[in-house]
């Protein structure tokens, strides 16, 4: 929005919570009128203003270290002269992480997604809690960009044209529906599953994507052939009592070299975080989206080990495949050095 026409009421919040003056707010107003005139490049302009003008900025921003106009990369200077509702953020390399001065955060649907897209997202999510829904996004934005492994994305993203055309958007609920049927085989249909099932055809339908072709990748225990009745679902067969589910799920476990463990510990803590009243709702989300990052990337490589061990199974006859899968839960000891103390 032009700057003229003054700030939103989502931005106008923000400043109040930062304890900006109504003269602050004119000061900060007037600097983001000043930056949409100029002919310079973002950091160019930020290096002509005056130091107050620079503590302003910053303040407005929230920032907790000064600006340091040299330290900024473009993309993080013009996000600082952009409204704080976020609503006209750049992200000029595309890779779904907005930089604002040094600092980096995660934002889905990404700023350079169509609107449509956004408001889409908006719909699908409408019902859900602020905890459920920034985890949400972090996966989102994961299956769009991949995990960044030390500063390096493990896919390269597409251009917003490729990524939100049909055949991007088809491509990308393929990748969803697929994750959500691995964790489905993992994990049952939890109520966590659900919820992803629910919101992936929300959004799809809100982007004009018929679901209904990538949906037959999961389970045919499906959400909506279990949904009768709670006790019907404690007593399917995801119950995680069973001992023959127990069993199988050890199986899929050590096949995959997943340390369930792992999972459940991060569960805890993002539970612990979600109850914790003393954080700060942005500490809150910065906390969240780390454990969340800690979950995905086991999920992640469990899948992986997942597609390798399936493919060099299917090149086993079945008494291997058998032995193999004995010796995965400790069933049996490998084979005696004497062939007839074995027998």
């Amino acid at each position: 929005m032009n700057i003229s026409q003054g700030f939103s009421a989502v931005s106008m919040t923000r400043l109040e919570s930062r304890n900006l003056s109504t003269t602050d707010i004119q000061g900060f107003a007037q600097i983001l009128s000043e930056a949409e005139n100029r002919q310079t490049s973002a950091k160019a302009f930020l290096a002509s203003l005056s130091p107050q003008q620079l503590a302003l900025l910053q303040k407005s921003n929230g920032l907790v270290e000064p600006i340091q106009v040299t330290n900024l990369s473009e993309e993080g200077a013009q996000n600082l002269l952009s409204q704080p509702d976020g609503s006209d953020r750049v992200d000029l390399n595309n890779d779904g992480i907005v930089e604002v001065g040094i600092a980096k955060t995660i934002q889905f649907p990404p700023v350079n997604a169509p609107q449509h897209v956004k408001q889409a997202w908006e719909n699908a999510t409408k019902d859900l809690s602020w905890g459920d829904k920034a985890i949400l996004e972090l996966s989102m934005h994961f299956a769009v960009y991949g995990v960044n492994i030390e500063g390096l994305p493990s896919k390269t993203p597409l251009s917003p044209a490729q990524q939100w055309s049909q055949a991007g958007i088809a491509d990308l609920f393929n990748d969803l529906y697929g994750n959500l049927a691995f964790r489905v085989g993992m994990e049952g249909w939890t109520e966590h599953n659900r919820m992803l099932q629910s919101v992936y055809q929300d959004f799809a339908e809100g982007l004009g994507q018929s679901s209904a072709g990538v949906a037959n990748q999961l389970p045919q225990t499906s959400a909506a052939n279990s949904a009768a009745s709670d006790a019907t679902q404690s007593s399917d067969s995801h119950d995680p009592q069973d001992p023959f589910n127990q069993l199988n799920q050890l199986i899929i476990d050590a096949r995959i070299g997943l340390d369930r463990r792992q999972l459940e510990e991060i569960e805890k803590k993002i539970e612990a975080v979600q109850n914790d009243d003393s954080l700060s709702p942005r500490e809150k989300r910065n906390k969240l989206l780390a454990l969340e990052e800690q979950r995905q990337l086991i999920i992640e490589e469990a899948q992986r080990r997942a597609v390798e061990q399936e493919k060099r199974k299917s090149s086993l006859n079945l008494s291997q495949q058998m032995s193999e899968t004995l010796l995965e839960m400790g069933l049996r000891q490998p084979q005696a050095q004497d062939p007839k103390r074995a027998l």
